[in-house]
């Protein structure tokens, strides 16, 4: 799984999870729940496509094969690639600049959002009133003003401005997905809906705090982080959610009953997102990953940005090996990969062809797959080379150097 096929994944999540708030739990009254599931779609997004539940319906590989190393990298040696589509690779690379403009641009808005916001803290102007993190700026001279506190100290003890960086976090990774300021706008909502609500118990009357927000016109700094009394795009929803009628106990079930099962069918399904060929082919074209940094000059084969020699296998005095034997490595083979399901249920054989780095430690660094076979054992081939223990070193007049090794993985169903 490349970056580009992993951003893929949590995008459409993103979009699922939301669409289930927006249909179900949008017009709820139930803030504070409502704040939870949304923080959750944001985590669960990022976490699924993580996650691997075909392996609790995989099957072992049955009969690896067994070569000598030589014989490995020889018969790898023979098998032709066809050149890539220059157009498709253009394209693929113009794509993964912008995104990584788009990183840029809005990283350095952050950043400078942040200096904007710690230099309002720093001095109270007159009309002011916003909290960021656990610090608070209000004018003292407004009228009401320990209502405005209270209103200000429930933002602080609710940590609601972690909410807001979080999301802010998750835009500027996804910038190009809308539905993410749609996350922003609901939670900045909920925020002040929650924040109202404590307020105007202190307050004891709904009808005054409200013609307080009516009447009130402060001047807070423009910036999407902190978390001001009054908002002119806001006050409408505030307002009409203040005197809303409290939602019935039967609207629990809601959040009881549907949303474990909503994130249960969308985590087993990541398996099916995550192996499926078509999604793949969506995203391989899209070099986002170590690869692309490593064309351009910007990391080395190690993915660091150093330029240590990588060496052949076939021109070295001592070739590197796994601990054992390649004896050993197939015998961990056999007991460590699992048969994807998807390969499984379209009755899919035959051999994933790799190469990868084994470094002067010993571990395998820079695994990419030369020859795929698709259905998930491309990734699962992968995955076996990323949790292999360490090998012996190759070795260049007695000392460990990176070299370059290649490899083939068998996949056969028994009978």
């Amino acid at each position: 799984m490349n970056w580009a096929h992993y951003i893929l994944q949590v995008n459409i999540y993103l979009v699922v999870f939301y669409g289930f708030y927006k249909l179900l739990l949008n017009k709820e009254t139930y803030f504070m729940l409502n704040r939870i599931y949304l923080l959750s779609a944001g985590i669960l997004s990022i976490v699924i496509p993580f996650l691997r539940f075909e392996w609790f319906a995989s099957q072992t590989v049955s009969q690896p094969i067994y070569m000598g190393a030589y014989q490995l990298n020889s018969y790898i040696s023979e098998f032709n690639q066809a050149p890539p589509d220059s157009y498709a690779v253009w394209i693929g690379s113009l794509i993964v600049m912008i995104y990584l403009a788009g990183l840029l641009f809005f990283t350095s808005r952050l950043i400078a959002q942040l200096f904007s916001v710690s230099i309002s803290l720093k001095t109270t102007k007159k009309g002011t009133a916003f909290s960021f993190l656990n610090r608070k700026s209000i004018d003292p001279d407004l009228p009401n003003v320990d209502i405005i506190h209270q209103h200000e100290d429930i933002h602080i003890k609710q940590w609601h401005t972690a909410d807001v960086l979080f999301f802010e976090v998750l835009t500027i990774l996804n910038w190009f997905n809308p539905i993410l300021y749609f996350y922003k706008r609901s939670i900045r909502n909920l925020h002040e809906y929650l924040a109202d609500e404590q307020a105007a118990n202190f307050q004891g009357d709904k009808e005054e705090y409200a013609m307080l927000l009516l009447s009130s016109s402060f001047q807070v700094p423009r910036t999407s982080l902190n978390n001001h009394f009054f908002t002119q795009s806001q006050l409408k929803k505030r307002i009409t959610m203040l005197y809303k009628e409290k939602s019935k106990k039967r609207a629990v079930l809601k959040y009881g009953l549907f949303l474990p099962l909503f994130a249960l069918t969308l985590t087993l399904s990541s398996a099916t997102l995550r192996t499926n060929d078509k999604v793949a082919k969506l995203t391989e074209g899209i070099p986002l990953n170590t690869s692309f940094f490593m064309s351009n000059g910007l990391l080395d084969q190690n993915g660091q940005p150093r330029q240590d020699k990588v060496y052949d296998f076939v021109s070295i005095e001592k070739q590197p090996e796994f601990k054992g034997g390649m004896k050993k490595f197939y015998e961990y083979l056999h007991s460590s990969v699992k048969y994807p399901e998807g390969a499984v249920k379209n009755n899919i054989q035959g051999k994933v062809f790799l190469s990868f780095i084994v470094e002067k430690d010993g571990k395998l660094n820079n695994i990419h797959v030369d020859r795929k076979l698709g259905y998930g054992t491309d990734e699962e081939a992968v995955r076996v080379l990323e949790e292999s223990p360490n090998w012996n070193p190759g070795l260049v007049k007695g000392k460990p150097v990176r070299v370059k090794y290649n490899i083939p993985i068998s996949f056969s169903l028994s009978k």
